[in-house]
């Protein structure tokens, strides 16, 4: 994926020299013609490459978009489960096959079917140079899938995006599951839990049950998206039966607790519903961000070795604590002993494992890009909750309170509320943010 993630760099930039060259050529003669021609494009979006099938442009640039998530979510959903040990062609002929279906069908949605004004494509082309650099140092395919993915879904109606995804994805997963009661898939190596190795998680044909759990939080996030403008009680209860199974089958404690939360705050919406959301609660739902970040930075701090044992940790209260996160503040306390923080990420070691999607965002992309998704974040909880979209917020507050405890929230198929970002990468106002008022009354 490196050459794709330089071509399309260079592609981005291609086009803003044949954008300059065209806008040159139309504008009138005369003094400040080159002014004109440049203020035009910094305040008029247009498509790149000039303005040739522009209705079919943007009508290819839906399906492709729909299409490449599709293809990402079969790759994921299908080639990471134990199916790769069974046939080796998932992981050595489809799998590579899907992921550059997906990369090539969103890079054609960039370039081809999206219009952009230039202040948008150069605050874009910024941030996607920086997760470009990022990529190239911590060789994160799931990274750089989330940004490209992001940069495609600027202006799009997400309807039937997220329909297919929730289609295929669903799909997907139950065939994997079927496969597995069957017997076609070989069992996962280690089933016993992390708290009781006398407990049994169920795999349900992954190779680890927090994989299942990551991928069904998904489609509860794609669903509640696309519940978005009509909330009803009975959204509220297909996320709360979903989270409790997702806690009985895998015992995916994490991905079963965020999709009970987004489930209490689609009821929440629901009884809210025509309210407009106070502008003292906009500020506590930004404010998430910063506090669960200081919360998982500051609190592992705090603790100190008393003993050679892997849980002789104090104090006390952290240690206790500690056991009930299943390690995850002690494996903190072990990064920022063992691992250096480099300014643009690395390839980590398997260990210590870091399951902190804001501690993990740290060691693997940098703080660099750390700081850019917390501003990102809260930037986009600020704008939903400003502009009244209470389900949108409490995507991405579920989506916060699955980051905290780990790190896959940074896969599109888990966290597909990432989706929601692309307005705040392009700088774009709040009203014309994916979701905006005029795309939610239909979503």
């Amino acid at each position: 994926m490196f050459g794709f993630a330089n071509a399309l760099l260079l592609t981005m930039v291609l086009a803003a020299g044949v954008d300059a060259a065209l806008a040159l050529r139309a504008a009138a003669p005369g003094r400040g013609r080159c002014r004109r021609a440049l203020a035009g494009l910094w305040h008029t979006p247009h498509l790149l490459f000039g303005p040739w099938g522009t209705a079919a442009r943007l009508r290819a640039g839906e399906v492709l978009f729909t299409v490449g998530l599709c293809c990402y979510e079969v790759s994921v959903a299908f080639c990471n489960s134990m199916a790769r040990d069974a046939w080796p062609w998932v992981q050595g002929v489809l799998a590579p096959a899907l992921d550059w279906a997906a990369f090539l069908c969103w890079g054609a949605k960039i370039l081809l079917g999206t219009r952009y004004t230039w202040r948008e494509l150069t605050v874009a082309g910024a941030l996607y140079f920086i997760a470009r650099w990022v990529h190239f140092n911590s060789h994160n395919i799931f990274w750089i899938g989330l940004v490209v993915a992001v940069l495609a879904a600027k202006d799009l109606d997400l309807r039937r995006a997220l329909d297919a995804f929730l289609t295929v994805g669903t799909a997907t997963v139950v065939l994997v599951m079927l496969l597995n009661a069957g017997n076609l898939l070989p069992p996962a190596p280690d089933l016993a839990g992390e708290r009781n190795v006398t407990e049994i998680r169920l795999t349900l044909g992954y190779g680890h049950p927090n994989t299942f759990g990551g991928l069904t939080f998904g489609l509860g996030l794609g669903y509640a998206m696309r519940r978005a403008a009509r909330p009803r009680w009975g959204d509220a209860a297909v996320l709360a039966v979903l989270g409790v199974l997702i806690w009985a089958g895998p015992a995916s404690r994490t991905a079963a607790l965020a999709c009970l939360a987004l489930a209490a705050g689609l009821a929440f919406c629901r009884l809210r519903a025509g309210a407009a959301i106070p502008r003292a609660a906009a500020r506590v739902y930004a404010a998430a961000v910063p506090v669960l970040a200081a919360v998982s930075f500051l609190l592992p701090l705090g603790m100190y070795k008393n003993g050679p044992g892997w849980s002789d940790f104090g104090p006390a209260w952290l240690s206790a604590l500690d056991n009930l996160l299943t390690g995850r503040l002690s494996m903190v306390w072990l990064a920022y002993r063992l691992l250096p923080v480099k300014i643009a990420g690395q390839m980590l070691p398997d260990w210590p494992a870091l399951d902190c999607s804001f501690v993990y965002a740290l060691y693997q992309f940098g703080p660099v890009v750390a700081v850019l998704l917390a501003a990102l974040l809260i930037a986009a909880l600020w704008g939903y909750a400003r502009r009244g979209d209470r389900v949108l917020v409490f995507c991405l507050l579920a989506m916060l309170v699955y980051a905290f405890m780990e790190s896959q929230s940074f896969h599109l198929t888990t966290n597909p509320a990432a989706l929601l970002l692309a307005g705040a990468v392009f700088g774009q106002k709040p009203e014309r943010w994916l979701g905006g008022k005029r795309q939610a009354e239909s979503i």
